[in-house]
């Protein structure tokens, strides 16, 4: 219908610009320097086989560029590198980087509009594309150059596009959806479990087409492979490379309900999705899912909703599988819980529909207003969410743990990824002292104050051991980098600097007077547990004479 496609086009309009206009508002991540470096070796080289494909496409050519950050997919890379190329003069500081995050971002809006039209009708479509657009740690993730936002929007895409080739028994939109697929192959190893997804349930409610989600599986790791240079190069062992990483992937610290965890439980994923997405709309998504009644088995459409919310979530349940930094590492399942909670919304409002009043004819209007008014009231609290935290979204925790500060006081991770570093430029240029000594922790993020404009004669260091002569220390509150001088610091002593967000504190720098007294606290504790620490260890050693002495 005419009026759906200008519905998308206000979508997509209102979904990328306030992503793109705000993308200077926050800070330079931890893996955004690796992926925009390497992103514009790639455009590079790109450009170069176009114009020289006998300079470009020999051997050395392509590893010394394609090598770089090789143990990720190129395609945000790509799209960052182009995205400066073609923008930067008109686009300021990262804007022109970021700028294809905003459109994968928007493309998801669209594409869940589309999808759950013909499922929940225009309103529970609207409600969809909304909800995941007013989703706060959604919306953060769409304005950095990392992996999560593409893979999160080709992810459902893909799935979108193989019920439409599959209903329509389609050889043109089976290509398209293949295509997709080949896209999210190429932007994070999430997609792999595409087809985890789409074959089962492709066998169960269309056997008789089930081939041509085969052929769209097929074309996807083709034009996964032709996107990626690297792999030309010595293919079968870069891919075996490729897999081996994420297999073996680092399990970084998480800190969770108040403990230290290198790999969290099982529950994390589902707790983190229930603490972090907005109340009304998780209440809205709870309503789709128990609304999702079996027709025949179940409407296809809905059961590919429920079948991809629990495969792009259930890897993280893994007892061994990587769980840290929010809910980045499953972001693939909000656009399937944002459908849902459209499913939820469509249901309320045939509610609302078959009320007496509203009932007649004649109060159609009536009940549309009214069902207008739900739809608002349940998503205004993700709405003023991320206005209200901006640009701090990472730090968004809902109502259920009482917001961010709650959040903190339960356990939860305050913040993570560095983006709120940016704000210590201002504070290090404000020092009074000459040539200043700031001890960063951890001290692998001092790379991020070199996109910032600091005075030149500021001493950085990150070992600990020149704790006592460092001027200030400064860290955010990510409580999974936390060293004991960190926790002393935090729990007792006042900083002379911090970042908020209602009240909590994201980002905190001390002086060097509290900076002794926690040292000497620490020094005091650590007296104290040495006696029975001691005690302990002669203990040990004397309960192989007692137990041969007793037998």
């Amino acid at each position: 219908m005419p009026g759906d496609w200008v519905l998308v086009a206000a979508l997509f309009a209102a979904a990328f610009l306030p992503i793109l206009l705000t993308a200077n508002d926050y800070g330079v991540t931890y893996d955004e320097p690796h992926y925009v470096s390497a992103g514009g070796r790639y455009a590079e080289w790109w450009s170069l086989a176009l114009h020289s494909p006998a300079q470009a496409l020999n051997r050395e050519a392509i590893e010394s560029v394609w090598s770089l950050n090789h143990e990720h997919p190129p395609l945000q890379k790509v799209a960052s590198g182009f995205s400066y190329l073609w923008f930067h003069d008109v686009l300021p500081g990262t804007a022109s980087m970021r700028l294809p995050s905003a459109l994968w971002f928007a493309l998801a809006v669209c594409a869940l509009y589309l999808f759950t039209r013909g499922l929940w009708g225009r309103g529970g479509a609207l409600f969809s594309a909304l909800a995941f657009a007013t989703m706060p740690r959604v919306v953060a993730d769409a304005h950095f150059t990392a992996l999560d936002m593409p893979v999160a929007a080709w992810f459902f895409i893909t799935a979108a596009l193989a019920a439409k080739a599959l209903r329509d028994d389609s050889w043109p939109w089976t290509i398209l959806t293949g295509v997709a697929f080949g896209l999210a192959l190429s932007s994070k190893v999430n997609a792999l479990f595409l087809p985890v997804l789409l074959l089962p349930w492709g066998l169960l409610w269309y056997r008789r087409r089930w081939l041509k989600l085969v052929a769209a599986l097929l074309i996807g790791p083709a034009v996964f492979f032709a996107g990626w240079p690297w792999l030309w190069v010595a293919p079968a062992a870069h891919l075996r490379e490729y897999l081996a990483f994420h297999l073996r992937h680092a399990a970084y610290n998480t800190w969770y309900l108040g403990k230290l965890y290198q790999l969290a439980p099982w529950h994390y994923p589902f707790v983190m999705t229930a603490v972090t997405t907005p109340t009304l709309v998780l209440l809205a998504a709870v309503v789709g899912l128990a609304r999702c009644r079996p027709r025949r088995l179940m409407d296809a459409d809905q059961a590919l909703l429920l079948l991809g919310l629990v495969v792009s979530i259930g890897p993280s349940v893994l007892p061994s599988s990587p769980k840290y930094n929010g809910v980045r590492l499953f972001l693939p399942a909000f656009p399937f819980l944002a459908a849902l909670a459209g499913g939820g919304f469509a249901w309320l409002q045939a509610r609302i529909a078959a009320l007496p009043p509203l009932r007649r004819p004649a109060n159609a209007r009536a009940a549309a207003g009214v069902a207008l008014l739900l739809g608002l009231v349940l998503l205004t609290p993700g709405m003023r969410a991320v206005v209200h935290t901006h640009p701090y979204q990472l730090a968004y925790y809902n109502a259920l743990v009482g917001g961010t500060a709650g959040a903190t006081r339960r356990g939860f991770e305050t913040i993570y990824w560095g983006q709120v570093l940016s704000e210590a430029g201002g504070f290090v240029n404000s020092i009074t002292k000459p040539s200043p000594r700031l001890l960063v922790v951890p001290k692998g993020v001092i790379y991020l104050f070199d996109f910032q404009t600091v005075r030149p004669d500021v001493r950085f260091t990150g070992d600990e051991a020149e704790a006592a002569s460092a001027d200030y220390v400064l860290f955010q509150c990510m409580q999974s980098e936390f060293s004991p001088l960190c926790w002393e610091l935090y729990r007792g002593a006042r900083p002379v600097f911090a970042v908020r967000l209602d009240g909590t504190p994201l980002l905190v720098a001390y002086d060097r007077a509290a900076v002794k007294e926690a040292l000497a606290r620490l020094a005091r504790k650590t007296a104290l547990a040495l006696p029975a620490s001691n005690a302990a260890a002669s203990r040990d050693r004397k309960s192989p004479t007692r137990k041969l002495a007793g037998s």
